[in-house]
C-alpha cells in the first residue's frame, strides 16, 4: 500500500509515542519483525494488525502479545501523545527523519543500535554532505581550561574550513566552543540535544541554539516537546560518536561523561584524539588515561584530517563505490590530450573544465615529488577536503596508490 508523506510521517510520530510512552522495546519490535508479523517498525500504527496479534492469530513470544494488549489499551492516549508532536513540529519547524528514509546518515546504517527514527531542526541536508566530506565529534569538560577551549577553537575552525562538519552536544565548555568556533564554517556543526530539539538546554546556551538552529543542524532521536533527562544523556553520547568519523577529547576528568562518548566511539571501531594537558591538573587526568589506554596524541588538526581520510575511503566502499566515484570513460573529452602543464594551467583559470580524471593525473604528478597527505594535496591543487577524499578512494582502490602513515605516494616509484 502506498501512504502519503503526511501519512508516514504520523507513522514516525506514533512510533515514538509507543517506545517512550509504552511497555513496548526493541525486543518486542524485533520478535514482531523476525516472525514476519511486522515489516518494519511502521507497523505499530496498524491498529488491526495489532488487534491480531492480541487475539493470539500469530506465533510470538508470550510478553509481546501481553505488551500489545496493553498498547492497544492505550492506543487513545498514544494517538493524543502523537498530536501534540505534531503540533510542536508544525510550530518549530521540526523534521521527522527515518532509518527508511535517503537521507539517513551512512555511519548510522551500519551501527546497530541507532534510532528508527530521528527529529531535527535547521539544515536537514547537512546529513548528505557529512557523508562525503566528513564528520568529527569534538567533546570535553563543561569547565574547561583556556588552554584547551584555546585549542578547540583553532583545531574547529581548522577541520571546519577543509568542509568537515564539527559535532557536540551543546553542553557548556567545550561543547560550546566547538559549535561556536564551526558554525559559520564550510564544514558547519550539529549539536546533538538530550531532549527534544525544540528544548534548549542549558537555558544558558539559548544564543548558540538560535544559531545552530539557523546555521546548523540540531538532531534528537527524542520527539518533540520531550524535556532532557539525566538518564537520556549517555544515549545521547552514542548519536554523537556514532555520527561521526572520529573523537576528540578536548579534556575530560577522571568522572566525566565525555569518557562515554570516547567509549562509544573505539568500540564502534573509530578513531580517538585527546589533547594532552597538564599530569597535574585534575580536570585532565581522565584524558590523560585515555592516552595511557592506546588514544591517539591530538597534536593538531593534520592527523585528524588523515583519519577522516580513511574513513571516508572506507565508506565509499562500504556503499560499493556510487556511480560519482567512478571513473569517466568519455575518451573525447579535449582535455585528455593536453600535457601536465596544461592541466596545471586550466586549474588555475577554469577548474571547471577539468574531469576527475584530468585531477587524478595533478594529483599523480604531484605525489611524483615526494609523498603528500590529504591536507598537503588539498594546498596543491586548491580542491576541497571531500573531493580530494573521493579521488584518493579511486586511485587507492584502483592500485595507483598507496597509503603508510597518513602520507599517499605513487605506488610504481
Amino acid at each position: 500500500m502506498d501512504y502519503t508523506e503526511q501519512q508516514l510521517r504520523r507513522m514516525d510520530f506514533f512510533y515514538s509515542a509507543v517506545m517512550l510512552n509504552t511497555d513496548v522495546n526493541y525486543r518486542t519490535l524485533n520478535d514482531l519483525i523476525d516472525n514476519n508479523v511486522f515489516a518494519n517498525y511502521r507497523d505499530f500504527y496498524d491498529k488491526e494488525l495489532l488487534g491480531r496479534i492480541a487475539k493470539g492469530e500469530f506465533k510470538l513470544r508470550s510478553d509481546t502479545v501481553h505488551k500489545i494488549k496493553k498498547l492497544l489499551d492505550s492506543y487513545g492516549e498514544i494517538t493524543k501523545t502523537v498530536n501534540r508532536y505534531e503540533k510542536i513540529a508544525t510550530e518549530n519547524r521540526i523534521r521527522v527523519i527515518s532509518s527508511l528514509d535517503k537521507r539517513y546518515p551512512y555511519n548510522w546504517q551500519v551501527l546497530s543500535g541507532m534510532p528508527k527514527v530521528f527529529y531535527v531542526r535547521g539544515n536537514y541536508e547537512m546529513l548528505d554532505r557529512m557523508t562525503l566530506q566528513g564528520a568529527v565529534a569534538v567533546v570535553g569538560s563543561r569547565n574547561p581550561s583556556k588552554y584547551s577551549l584555546y585549542a578547540t577553537d583553532q583545531i574547529c575552525r581548522e577541520l571546519g574550513n577543509k568542509g568537515i562538519t564539527i559535532v557536540s552536544g551543546m553542553a557548556c565548555g567545550i561543547d560550546r566552543q566547538a559549535h561556536i568556533s564551526s558554525v559559520n564554517t564550510s564544514g558547519g556543526t550539529i549539536a546533538v540535544l538530550a531532549g527534544g530539539v525544540d528544548n534548549i538546554y542549558p537555558p544558558a546556551n539559548k544564543d548558540l541554539y538560535d544559531l545552530i538552529g539557523t546555521n546548523g543542524l540540531l538532531v534528537s532521536e527524542m520527539p518533540p516537546g520531550q524535556m532532557p533527562l539525566r538518564q537520556y544523556f549517555p544515549s545521547r553520547n552514542r548519536l554523537i560518536a556514532g555520527l561521526s568519523d572520529t573523537t576528540l577529547v578536548m579534556e575530560a576528568g577522571v568522572c566525566s561523561g565525555t569518557l562515554h562518548t570516547a567509549s562509544f566511539a573505539a568500540n564502534q571501531g573509530k578513531e580517538v584524539f585527546v589533547l594532552p594537558n597538564n599530569i597535574y591538573y585534575d580536570n585532565a587526568k581522565g584524558g590523560l588515561k585515555l592516552l595511557e589506554d592506546g588514544g591517539n596524541v591530538l597534536l593538531g588538526s593534520e592527523s585528524v584530517i588523515d583519519s577522516i581520510t580513511r574513513a571516508i575511503m572506507f565508506k565509499h566502499m562500504g556503499m560499493g563505490c556510487p556511480s560519482e566515484l567512478k571513473f569517466k570513460d568519455d575518451k573525447d573529452d579535449f582535455t585528455d590530450k593536453i600535457d601536465i602543464d596544461a592541466l596545471r594551467e586550466l586549474a588555475k583559470v577554469k577548474p571547471e573544465m577539468l574531469t576527475d580524471d584530468n585531477w587524478k593525473v595533478i594529483i599523480t604528478d604531484a605525489l611524483t615529488l615526494k609523498p603528500l597527505c590529504a591536507d598537503e594535496l588539498c594546498s596543491v591543487t586548491m580542491l576541497p577536503f571531500y573531493k580530494i577524499s573521493i579521488l584518493l578512494t579511486e586511485l587507492e582502490l584502483n592500485g595507483t596508490v598507496c597509503q603508510e602513515k597518513g602520507k599517499y605516494s605513487l605506488t610504481f616509484v
